[in-house]
């Protein structure tokens, strides 16, 4: 007999016979107990070989589809399942099956809300745009690019096939540990540092290692609301406290209720802001944690980005209380596909994050994480750190110079003294409310530009606006300012 069979061209011959022949058995072309070509016949049809034939008939034998062969023939089975005969080909299925309502946690709710309101959070990259201010993005430097896959396949051995230590290899620990203590002013041992896959891990963590049913998360207004979806997910207590020029405003900070609180700060370089945490209210943030029993996340998320001014030493160093995670990743410095990142724990802490960490996925690319090791003790890591800074800082001096050159004294510019990125807020109030529509217009015109309006609790008064450049070129700084400035002006008519 003939039998129509076409294959999809996916994967081993007999693989697609296999798949034809179910498929025709799925959409009822094929009956129940009907008769099969034989092997020879069927192979000199599809001009395969007699084996391909073999193999795609026993992979439907085992799995119920036929029976039958050695010289009594080949046939569709006599009793398929009620519904297989009216099933339409796998190709053809509708995927858009209902099934009852599924009662999901509210965790889940909370992080599904999230999740579809990401492209408002975090905008996807538009290649279509001319100039792009996303922020959040960075240059990847190719130069470093070469050495990290130099020294990939120089560590590649029998040993990074292995399961690897919760913690964090020890050798990438200690030389975090040195550098951290060197740079940053932290105070810490190897054996307080964890790795992790990524600050947003960290805090996911953190997050199941302190809140229950009554805890509260103290954040900043406005603030990263990345953390606010996990602290508010494991069912948090959020309490919303401004920051202003001199960051989280502390006197504005809930006397003590009974139970332990967390306060999540970027206090080396605010996000969205770029406010520093001044001293003296580090000081007053570490009093108030000691005095209420709370712990402070102090996320040091671009710190090595400094341009002006000398570096203030991180919460943790000045903590003399155990109260201080400090949180701190890679994503911004080399990589974001790295997802290595790192925290600090208080000593009494480290055994349970550990323990919290190696219930969840285990460990952290070992292999990465070795290569991340040979990379600073090198030398590479400080080598690209200076590279990245002439780089960033030469567009970040271009970003301010066309700002104040298009728009002068309509503006206020915040944040311009570290990190990836500068907050732009004009003076003239009635453009927040055409917000939506300046962003549009700017989009239509080829202009890629971000409101900090999702990032707060309470919407602004002012239209303020997030400039990346960790991204963009130099050149195109210029005509994107010029052409944002086309774009306000046409509001103005």
């Amino acid at each position: 007999m003939q039998l129509l069979i076409d294959l999809d061209g996916e994967g081993p011959l007999y693989m697609q016979l296999y798949r034809a022949v179910k498929n025709l058995i799925l959409a009822g072309n094929l009956s129940e107990g009907q008769k099969l070509p034989s092997t020879r016949q069927l192979a000199k049809q599809l001009s395969v070989s007699r084996n391909v034939v073999l193999l795609g008939y026993e992979q439907l034998k085992a799995e119920g589809y036929i029976v039958g062969g050695f010289g009594g023939g080949t046939r569709v089975v006599d009793h398929l399942p009620d519904d297989v005969g009216n099933r339409l080909a796998l190709g053809n299925a509708d995927l858009n099956y209902k099934t009852d309502p599924v009662q999901l946690t509210t965790q889940a709710e909370i992080s599904l809300a999230y999740w579809r309101a990401r492209p408002q959070l975090n905008p996807n990259p538009d290649k279509h745009l001319n100039y792009d201010f996303r922020y959040g993005d960075i240059d990847v430097d190719s130069q470093s690019v070469k050495i990290w896959k130099q020294l990939s396949s120089r560590l590649f051995n029998r040993h990074v096939h292995q399961y690897g230590e919760p913690q964090g290899e020890l050798h990438l620990r200690t030389k975090l540990a040195d550098y951290l203590n060197n740079t940053r002013g932290c105070h810490c041992m190897a054996e307080q540092v964890a790795i992790v896959n990524g600050s947003q891990q960290a805090l996911d963590i953190i997050a199941r290692l302190f809140i229950t049913g009554k805890s509260s998360v103290i954040l900043e207004e406005p603030g990263y609301q990345a953390a606010k979806a996990v602290f508010q997910a494991a069912g948090a207590h959020i309490i919303p406290v401004s920051v202003d020029q001199d960051g989280l405003q502390t006197d504005r900070l809930p006397p003590y209720r009974g139970e332990t609180s967390l306060v999540y700060v970027t206090p080396s370089h605010q996000f969205p802001t770029g406010s520093i945490l001044s001293l003296s209210r580090r000081l007053a943030l570490l009093e108030w944690a000691k005095q209420t029993h709370s712990f402070i996340i102090e996320d040091d998320y671009d710190s090595e980005f400094r341009f002006e001014g000398r570096p203030i030493s991180a919460l943790q160093g000045l903590d003399n209380s155990g109260r201080t995670l400090y949180v701190g990743t890679f994503s911004k410095v080399l990589f974001p596909a790295l997802r290595i990142g790192y925290v600090i724990l208080p000593t009494h802490l480290v055994e349970p994050f550990i323990a919290l960490r190696w219930h969840a996925d285990r460990h952290t690319n070992t292999h990465q994480q070795r290569v991340l090791a040979e990379f600073i003790t090198l030398g590479h890591y400080e080598r690209h750190l200076r590279r990245m800074r002439r780089r960033y800082q030469g567009r970040r001096d271009r970003l301010i110079e066309q700002l104040n050159h298009c728009f002068g004294e309509q503006v206020v510019l915040q944040g311009t003294n570290a990190g990836l990125h500068l907050m732009v807020q004009f003076k003239e109030t009635r453009l927040k409310i055409q917000e939506a529509e300046i962003v549009q217009s700017a989009r239509k015109a080829g202009l890629g530009i971000y409101p900090a309006t999702p990032l707060y609790q309470t919407p602004p008064e002012r239209l303020g606006l997030l400039f990346g450049y960790g991204a963009i070129d130099e050149a195109d700084i210029a005509p994107g300012i010029a052409l944002l400035k086309q774009v306000i002006e046409s509001f103005h008519s």
